[in-house]
């Protein structure tokens, strides 16, 4: 049971939580949206599909969300992602996507694997890397290590949490009645130059179904 005090002390820890950015990318909006989507794409009203193409680690969407100059280099932000893909791609074809938030210069994020790679490690992981049109190098953080799935689920949605001036992250997804991966990262984004939403492939072959994004920024303060 709680007490008045124990109520007060969690109502003022929610309103020290303030939303500074909220927004549901459906496949219509990221196309009128984006400042790049990756020309490989097409377009339904239920889903942007992204198929084979001839880079590794190519860029497929940027979002800029954030301006330069609105928080302080070292704000106390929280940001979460949540996205929905195309479960029968997940399940049958090569799909292994990233989702990070970048500063212009680095990005850092979770890559969401397909159902293929659940044997050998877990369903999402960590990456940093220098942002661009591509990836110089995959950047995977802990990508052999656990939790891995004991089922062969593909989930189809993935809850990515960043803690940005911490330096840590999580990914949820329902595999095993519910599966966290924590990792942290060496990169430091310097949150003074703007935040950005970016979308990497993996292998230049891949194919890739993005039915939404929903992207959350809480400042704490």
């Amino acid at each position: 049971m709680i007490d008045s005090h124990d109520s007060f002390v969690l109502n003022k820890h929610v309103l020290q939580e303030k939303v500074i950015y909220h927004q549901t990318m459906t496949p219509t909006w990221l196309n009128e949206h984006a400042s790049y989507i990756d020309g490989s794409h097409t377009k339904t009203a239920e889903q942007l599909t992204f198929n084979a193409g001839s880079v590794n680690y190519a860029a497929l969407l940027k979002v800029p969300m954030i301006p330069a100059g609105v928080l302080q280099y070292s704000a106390p932000l929280t940001v979460k992602i949540v996205v929905s893909h195309d479960v029968t791609i997940g399940k049958t074809l090569d799909s292994d996507i990233s989702y990070g938030v970048s500063d212009g210069t680095s990005v850092v994020g979770f890559v969401t694997r397909d159902k293929h790679t659940y044997g050998s490690g877990p369903a999402c992981h960590g990456f940093e890397q220098t942002s661009g049109k591509a990836l110089p190098g995959r950047g995977w953080i802990g990508e052999l290590s656990l939790p891995k799935p004991s089922d062969s689920f593909y989930p189809g949605q993935f809850v990515i949490t960043l803690r940005l001036d911490e330096h840590w992250g999580s990914c949820y997804t329902a595999n095993d009645g519910g599966l966290v991966k924590v990792n942290t990262f060496n990169k430091r984004l310097m949150l003074d130059k703007g935040l950005t939403l970016e979308v990497y492939k993996d292998n230049a072959g891949e194919k890739v179904g993005i039915k939404s994004i929903e992207v959350t920024v809480l400042q704490n303060s």
